[in-house]
């Protein structure tokens, strides 16, 4: 559909509320790095602050926008029309011809649209979808306003500059920018009653036009309380120095602690962030940096078959390449919102052909230095335990839902040290000894998960 500011919208039937994005000011502050263009549409690995808030909604079911606009309005509604129609979402614009008076303005701009509970959200707020599955959850019983709040203050980035907040229990008692005492930092993250717009009338007629004032006039009827975020992570972008430290923090946060493996964690991860640092400023998809690491296993495992220590330690430094672009895809698809089962799945599939792959082609270039039979029964012997390894960990999945044990042998099985040995063993010109050897590791592993698996079920 073509939206503009004065589109009728249809009532939202789903059970997810609409949101509300403010998305009206011109973030002069940004004007460095965004070359002057409105503030949301400061680009950060590879998106919009607005599109990442509306892919944030989207991972939890909100599929209702309403962005109120200000700032070279034309602009934005062309803007919103395109991210309307690649998202597959509905986008309402909202201007707001009073925008430099606060973002209370913006914020009551949305009234004439909205009957029902909504989130309420900053366009340069960065922060985990699950802080709003938090707010929804909160909010089932309840008709008060809801506001996220982070409790670790040390962790906020320009506290100075952040609106903090007064508790008592959950109830916010007092908020604001000034406070010299308070328990929580404001995350711009609500779950909003329509009774806000009331309040931020009551603000107006006082020639107050902030959104603090409206929600001092909720804390005055004691319709507004806190949601604790824990751990979970969120950012506000109003500087280049806060636009950094968030990049760098987004990239930090796509390690995976609980499933990456020594070698992952400690030298893969690191490089692959970087590489998908550039990966996410081109077209490629997660699915073809899926394609792009197996083909680099491939050109690893030909290699391999050409014999002579230096094409053996090439091959290696190959194939340690490719683990570590095997960690970007995943990478990639989480910073784009693009994550899929298919794509988890795929990215199995291509590692299992690479791993057969690697164990052949470094068969192949031992047998021709030791041309017996043996040398592919113990190719045999450590493939089925590659593949295994993996096998397992899924069934155990499977069988018992839940994770597969996460120990020391947990760790031994993992296909990154596998990589990672096979790369050592042909520098020190061994591969195939040390293939061997972690083959015999992936078969204790596999005995290990499945005896965990047999005290489980007793």
């Amino acid at each position: 559909m073509h939206i503009t500011a004065e589109t009728a919208v249809p009532a939202f039937t789903g059970t997810v509320p609409p949101a509300v994005i403010l998305a009206a000011g011109e973030g002069h502050r940004l004007n460095g790095v965004n070359g002057g263009s409105p503030k949301p549409l400061t680009p950060i690995l590879g998106l919009t602050l607005l599109e990442r808030a509306i892919l944030s909604c989207k991972e939890v079911g909100v599929l209702e926008f309403y962005v109120v606009i200000g700032y070279h309005a034309d602009i934005m509604i062309h803007y919103l029309h395109v991210l309307e129609q690649r998202l597959s979402v509905m986008i309402q614009p909202v201007k707001n011809p009073d925008w430099r008076e606060g973002n209370g303005s913006s914020a009551l701009s949305a009234a004439p649209y909205i009957s029902r509970p909504f989130f309420l959200l900053m366009c340069d707020h960065l922060f985990d979808p699950t802080i709003l599955q938090l707010l929804l959850t909160a909010g089932k019983n309840t008709t008060d306003c809801l506001l996220a709040v982070d409790r670790h203050h040390g962790r906020v980035f320009e506290l100075e500059d952040a609106t903090k907040v007064q508790l008592n229990g959950n109830d916010i008692t007092g908020i604001g920018k000034e406070k010299a005492s308070f328990d929580a930092i404001d995350t711009g993250l609500f779950l909003c009653q329509p009774s806000l717009f009331g309040a931020l009338e009551v603000a107006k007629s006082r020639g107050q036009h902030s959104l603090s004032a409206g929600l001092v006039e909720l804390i005055r009827s004691r319709e507004f309380r806190a949601v604790t975020i824990g751990e979970r992570f969120w950012f506000d972008i109003d500087t280049p120095k806060s636009l950094s430290r968030a990049k760098r923090t987004m990239l930090q946060s796509l390690s995976k602690p609980v499933e990456d493996g020594f070698v992952s964690r400690y030298l893969n991860r690191p490089v692959s962030r970087r590489i998908s640092e550039i990966l996410i400023r081109t077209p490629i998809s997660p699915n073809g940096i899926s394609l792009l690491s197996f083909a680099v296993a491939i050109v690893g495992a030909v290699t391999f078959c050409l014999g002579g220590h230096a094409w053996t330690i090439l091959a290696g430094l190959v194939i340690q390449l490719s683990s570590i672009v095997d960690g970007c895809d995943g990478e990639v698809a989480r910073l784009r919102f693009q994550s899929s089962k298919f794509g988890g799945w795929f990215d199995t599939i291509l590692d299992r052909y690479a791993d057969t792959s690697i164990v052949a082609g470094v068969s192949f270039g031992y047998w021709l230095a030791h041309p017996h039979a043996a040398v592919w029964l113990g190719a045999i012997f450590a493939l089925t335990g590659f593949i295994m390894a993996s096998y397992v960990k899924k069934e155990f999945v499977i069988r018992y839902q839940s994770k597969p044990p996460s120990g020391l042998f947990g760790k031994l099985i993992k296909r990154d040290l596998r990589i990672f040995a096979i790369m050592l063993g042909a520098i020190v010109n061994l591969p195939y000894e040390i293939m061997l050897l972690v083959g015999l590791l992936s078969h204790v592993g596999i005995g290990w998960v499945l005896l965990k698996g047999h005290r489980q079920m007793r």
